[in-house]
């Protein structure tokens, strides 16, 4: 059942914390980062691609259009990334008639061990819209170079001209001794990746001349944590990609790590997720790093991202409060220089953004992340030049971010992220107000909510009023909450009571 907004807010509002000042709001820099309008992305786990887009004959139209909608909104198709761990475990056979085989070494395994694909695979491709695709090859195949060269060019010649990039290898820098002998150095990586990306690349350009293709790399996860040797600046000094084929930056990036014992999955919410501090220290090594490469003159993106590794904790990662998250996150990086956020998919996966088939685990569903990527597009909209501001506020479950179009602000986005669960029993919902300066030109705002009945809260989840439920239009917008809202600027301040475990986002008129 979904809440409407303003009957929540008249029912449940506590008022506390009310901030005394308005908060001043700055100006971004001349030479700020302008933030692309598709910052939002997914990444979908290789083994379980077939499941998200389906085939010709049975296409996942669930799936599409959730995709859809971020191009209503934006104006630009999502990037959808195929890759992820599975990646490296898949094998093409050129002469195979089953789409996909996927073998188990557990059958109660996240993902599968091993991946035989044919050319019925490539038919996914072509059932999810004009959307821009990034395939993931294998690095690890170690028979021929040949048979990795054939996959490059069949995925050339399948996907054509929706082929935004390609991939080579995945997260080779955490634990490369599963593909290769114990002394294995990322001297002998950067030898290995050079010779075969020159071959992919040689082979996408012989089958494929009309396609001006690259590669994403070098999509590693851990940086420096595990071995100095493996970080990405090292392995530039020791000659990687002389031949310039690279056309993205790409490293993966998650808030921690599934690895029981887990805290309590409310514990770990409020104090990794829902916490504007923990995002800034997780995302601190992937700015420095950008900062420190840019030198190379590419794009920084995280190819594949997302709350908790090892696919999420239940309680954690698939409920409401891990979509507010996603929004604080994803908007520190964009303000910081990051490009694009695939967040990373699969089928029964605990953080996905949306379940694209029934399994014995879980139905078709939209899922909270979704909602937090939705907002996240929204308040970037249309624009061709937006900057991020971020507006220092004094506590770590709190966080705002002006949206400026060119040096014109345009929108506030405020996040309490205060953890409420909808189970804990308490009658009142508490709410904080917060007052920001805006300039003379501001006259009032629209007034759009992400919001559920808690942080703990895995449906009844809308933004705007709106939701794109499964059960309702199959992830089409349906607006179950009419109301209009609308917030005034009176003597150049504007204020917002936010419950806890909500957000906001006010757009200026």
């Amino acid at each position: 059942m979904f809440l409407r907004t303003s009957a929540l807010l008249a029912a449940v509002l506590l008022l506390q914390g009310a901030q005394g000042q308005p908060r001043h709001i700055a100006i971004p820099p001349q030479d700020g980062n302008v933030v692309p309008n598709d910052l939002q992305a997914v990444s979908i786990e290789f083994a379980f691609f077939t499941d998200y887009a389906g085939n010709k004959s049975q296409p996942n139209g669930f799936s599409r259009n959730l995709l859809e909608n971020f191009e209503k909104i934006t104006g630009k198709h999502l990037t959808v990334r195929v890759g992820g761990t599975s990646q490296d475990h898949s094998f093409y056979y050129p002469d195979q008639e089953d789409t996909i085989q996927r073998i188990y070494q557990d059958p109660s395994d996240d993902q599968p061990n091993l991946i035989n694909y044919g050319p019925g695979f490539f038919e996914s491709y072509h059932t999810l819209g004009p959307v821009p695709f990034i395939h993931g090859l294998n690095l690890a195949q170690n028979d021929s170079v040949s048979r990795l060269t054939t996959a490059a060019t069949a995925a050339c010649q399948s996907i054509g001209s929706q082929l935004h990039i390609v991939e080579l290898g995945n997260e080779w820098d955490m634990d490369p001794q599963r593909y290769r002998p114990a002394d294995y150095s990322a001297h002998d990586y950067v030898d290995e990746w050079n010779l075969k990306s020159a071959a992919v690349m040689a082979a996408i350009h012989e089958a494929c001349p009309h396609l001006d293709l690259g590669l994403m790399a070098p999509t590693f996860i851990f940086m420096d944590i595990i071995d100095e040797a493996w970080t990405a600046e090292e392995v530039f000094s020791l000659g990687y990609d002389p031949n310039r084929l690279t056309r993205e930056l790409a490293f993966h990036n998650y808030m921690g790590a599934n690895s029981p014992p887990n805290p309590p999955p409310a514990y770990d919410l409020q104090k990794t997720l829902m916490n504007h501090t923990s995002i800034v220290e997780n995302l601190a090594p992937q700015i420095e790093r950008r900062e420190k490469l840019a030198y190379l003159g590419h794009p920084f993106i995280l190819g594949e991202l997302n709350s908790i590794a090892g696919e999420g904790v239940a309680g954690e990662t698939n409920v409401f409060g891990a979509a507010l998250w996603l929004v604080d996150f994803s908007l520190w990086a964009g303000e910081h220089g990051i490009q694009r956020l695939h967040f990373h998919q699969g089928t029964d996966y605990r953080y996905a953004s949306w379940q694209p088939i029934k399994t014995d685990a879980m139905p078709i569903m939209t899922r909270p992340p979704y909602y937090g990527q939705i907002m996240v597009a929204s308040a970037l909209g249309r624009s061709e030049d937006a900057r991020i501001v971020h507006i220092p506020l004094s506590q770590d479950t709190e966080s705002a971010y002006a949206i400026y179009d060119g040096d014109h602000l345009s929108k506030l986005v405020v996040l309490n992220l205060q953890a409420f669960n909808q189970t804990s029993g308490q009658r009142a919902r508490p709410a904080r107000e917060y007052k920001f300066q805006v300039p003379g030109h501001a006259r009032r705002a629209k007034v759009e909510r992400l919001m559920a009945p808690g942080s703990d809260a895995t449906d009844s989840v809308t933004f705007g009023g709106v939701s794109y439920d499964y059960d309702l239009r199959a992830g089409r917008p349906v607006n179950v909450d009419p109301a209009t809202e609308m917030a005034r600027v009176r003597n150049g301040v504007v204020s917002v009571e936010l419950p806890d475990s909500s957000a906001v986002l006010l757009t200026f008129a």
